[in-house]
């Protein structure tokens, strides 16, 4: 069966949907502005929320989006912004799956939320790097539902105190994902940073695997999904944060 591939965009969030059946599109994006229009609101009346760069930690009552991006900001020691691609991302897969959605992909600026019945391969897109358009993740449904997120300070325009090709990590959960991966990418300045960030990374709940790229080097830790050659890839863009997100 062929899949569905679309890209929508809502005021500044833009995403691609991987799917099997056109249906399900609709209902990624009616979850998509729904989170949206969640914390949006939340933010109106807490606007550090908005601007931290520390964690913050989030009131019983407040939205579900919001505590879910306070609990990968807390572990990862990042405001919660940090996690908002990713976090958006599963909001809407789990919607797709939750509708009867057999393979439910969705890219958020380069934070990946997926669940799937069959062999997917996405690429992995590290800039100018060693490995630059050669690897892809091939996922199985065992490894489903899985959380793939990114940071680069080479791409796109998020705030990065770091100077790294790439850091990809893997979760269960994608605002664990999304924050750890920008909190990776902001420690690693030099080749020989490598080692210790992954060591880092791959010490904190929820974290099950990382992957960092810097110049000829390229470090792994945990359990990552098996790399293969980048070809006849269902998701070609990269993989990569951009910013997206703005109040």
């Amino acid at each position: 069966m062929n899949l569905i591939k679309a890209e929508k965009k809502y005021k500044d969030t833009h995403v691609k949907i991987l799917t099997d059946k056109e249906k399900y599109v609709d209902f990624a994006l009616d979850e998509i502005i729904n989170q949206r229009k969640s914390l949006e609101n939340y933010i109106k009346n807490n606007p550090k929320f908005l601007s931290s760069l520390k964690p913050i930690k989030a009131e019983r009552n407040s939205p579900k989006i919001v505590k879910m991006m306070a609990e990968g900001a807390e572990i990862a020691g990042v405001g919660p912004m940090a996690a908002v691609a990713g976090t958006i991302s599963e909001f809407a897969v789990r919607k797709m799956v939750k509708q009867g959605a057999k393979v439910a992909l969705v890219e958020n600026g380069g934070d990946i939320f997926v669940v799937t019945d069959r062999k997917l391969s996405i690429g992995l897109f590290a800039g100018q790097s060693a490995i630059k358009d050669k690897l892809a993740f091939q996922l199985e449904p065992n490894d489903t539902p899985i959380a793939i997120c990114s940071s680069s300070s080479k791409l796109g325009h998020s705030l990065s105190y770091g100077d790294c090709d790439l850091v990809t990590v893997f979760s269960k959960k994608s605002s664990i994902a999304d924050a750890v991966a920008t909190a990776s990418c902001n420690k690693v300045k030099k080749e020989s940073d490598i080692e210790k960030v992954l060591e880092w990374a791959a010490s904190l709940e929820g974290v099950k695997g990382i992957i960092i790229v810097k110049n000829k080097k390229v470090g792994i830790n945990g359990d990552v999904p098996k790399l293969v050659p980048a070809r006849d890839l269902l998701l070609k863009d990269k993989i990569t944060k951009e910013e997206f997100y703005q109040v």
